[in-house]
C-alpha cells in the first residue's frame, strides 16, 4: 500500500476555502477602517480655500529673487 504525501482532495478544499473566507472578513475590516472610521470630519473641507493664495499681496517681493553664480 502506497503512503500518501498529499492530504485527501476534500480536506485540501476545505483549507483553501477557510483561507479565502478569513482573507475576505480581513480586507473588509481594513476597508471600514480607512474608509469608514468614526472620526471622519462631519462636512467635506474646502479645498479651494486649502489652496488659495493669501489675500495680502505684500507678503511677495516684487523683486526678482537671484540665484547663486557658481563658477566651474
Amino acid at each position: 500500500m502506497m503512503n500518501r504525501s498529499i492530504p485527501r482532495l476534500g480536506l485540501l478544499r476545505w483549507e483553501i476555502s477557510l483561507a479565502l473566507f478569513i482573507k475576505v472578513i480581513l480586507l473588509t475590516g481594513l476597508w471600514f477602517l480607512i474608509f469608514r472610521w468614526q472620526d471622519k470630519p462631519a462636512s467635506k473641507p474646502d479645498i479651494a480655500a486649502h489652496f488659495a493664495l493669501p489675500a495680502n499681496p505684500s507678503d511677495f517681493s516684487s523683486q526678482p529673487t537671484k540665484e547663486p553664480h557658481h563658477d566651474r
